[in-house]
């Protein structure tokens, strides 16, 4: 009976006016404010709830009319830490100074800006007075960052879709951010910029996508990459052509999926070479000559370029400790070869493969006559193989593979689907 009535209780619906009062401030400030407010009509428990709440959002896209009372609602509050902006500069554009200003007085830990339609350039107390934590830009313009500028609390910047003057604008506000710890760039084709320098020594997360745009800029563009306390490292890029990146000794994971075809893989691979995870995308795999991943435990691989299984080979070789590994297509735009063009038996088996490979993943397996081989390659000399997995569209083919994986590798789990 006590069970029955303790699964009677878990199952029953509740009210959301049951759960507690941190819960539903959380679920407060996803709503637009004007929302969030709305809610004091529920009941007398949200009479005053959304007071709250230290983080606003405004939609002058939707809510243009009621900016004056925003204004007004927001410059009596007393704990207001996050200020989230969505608006039109072709209709807002005295209301967005007020707003950012509004933001630098009150030293607010949080600003997000996100223009529609226009790029707009934001005024220069941001830069100078600012005491702010986190900075979002989306389509903001950032023509002349000004020389005296300073965020000295600065540690997580955002910049999307942001159009700046030229390459020294760039250089010139991330030296202004002197604990600067997490970055996330979104480029766009039509910048000034032609070589993007991320020159930042506090550096701990980074993250770039470059992969929006229909055809590459002319002359050299790029990014140019010191950051000695880096971390965490995502790069999306379909359109640099040129890669310049520096040692980053304290890399744990590194996502890097480009599209660089003037340049050998290992100008910028060898500088993750301390990282832990790395999943790898990249149509040129020319050579790794000299580089060791001693502390690499997991590897993804995309199977897009057809010399992929001469950069896997190297990198197994490379990296004594590797774990875990995966193969598959990594973005939309990956094409995958009918098969390996450049399959050849290596000539000793790696390390990694006869003491520490446990975990064996392959998406998008064709079966193919040079793809069969490298896989009964690894199977059969990954002596500490536990689980191994194969996906594949053809059914008959992961049966043809089952049949024969069993018979080389018969202490791990295979999984076919």
């Amino acid at each position: 009976m006590n069970c029955f009535r303790m699964k009677h209780e878990l199952t029953e619906t509740r009210s959301i006016s049951e759960f507690p009062e941190e819960v539903l401030l959380k679920i407060l400030t996803c709503l637009p404010s004007k929302d969030a407010v709305a809610t004091s009509v529920l009941s007398s428990q949200w009479r005053s709830l959304w007071k709250e709440l230290n983080t606003f959002r405004f939609d002058g896209n939707s809510y243009s009319r009621d900016y004056g009372r925003f204004l007004l609602f927001i410059t009596n509050l007393s704990n207001l830490e996050s200020l989230e902006l969505k608006i039109d500069p072709a209709y807002m554009n005295k209301q967005i100074r007020t707003l950012v200003n509004l933001a630098v007085t009150r030293s607010m830990r949080k600003l997000s800006v996100h223009m529609i339609c226009s790029c707009f350039e934001l005024p220069e107390n941001l830069f100078v007075y600012s005491q702010l934590v986190t900075v979002i830009l989306e389509k903001a313009t950032l023509v002349d960052v000004p020389l005296d500028a300073r965020l000295v609390c600065l540690k997580s910047l955002h910049l999307l879709s942001v159009r700046f003057s030229n390459d020294e604008s760039v250089e010139r506000l991330l030296s202004r951010c002197p604990v600067l710890e997490d970055l996330v760039v979104r480029r766009i084709t039509f910048t000034n910029v032609k070589v993007f320098t991320i020159d930042v020594a506090t550096l701990r997360s980074l993250c770039i996508d470059n992969s929006c745009g229909k055809s590459r800029p002319e002359g050299v563009h790029g990014f140019v990459i010191r950051t000695p306390s880096l971390r965490c490292f995502t790069i999306k890029d379909r359109f640099s052509n040129y890669l310049q990146f520096e040692d980053m000794p304290e890399l744990v994971k590194a996502c890097v999926s480009v599209v660089v075809s003037d340049q050998p893989d290992d100008m910028f691979l060898g500088c993750l070479a301390s990282t832990q995870y790395l999943s790898l995308c990249s149509l040129t795999s020319q050579t790794l000559s000299g580089i060791c991943f001693l502390s690499l435990e997991h590897l993804e691989l995309c199977t897009c370029s057809s010399e992929w299984w001469n950069l896997l080979n190297l990198i197994l070789n490379a990296a004594p400790m590797l774990q875990v590994l995966k193969l598959k297509l990594f973005q939309k735009h990956c094409v995958q070869h009918d098969s390996i063009d450049s399959w050849n038996q290596p000539s000793h088996v790696p390390e990694s493969l006869t003491s520490h490979l446990e975990t064996f993943e392959w998406r998008q397996y064709k079966g193919t006559e040079k793809e069969r081989e490298a896989a009964m390659y690894i199977l059969a000399n990954a002596s500490g193989l536990k689980k191994a997995t194969f996906y594949s569209e053809k059914h008959e083919i992961l049966k043809e593979l089952e049949c024969v994986a069993k018979e080389v590798q018969s202490s791990c789990t295979f999984v076919f689907e």
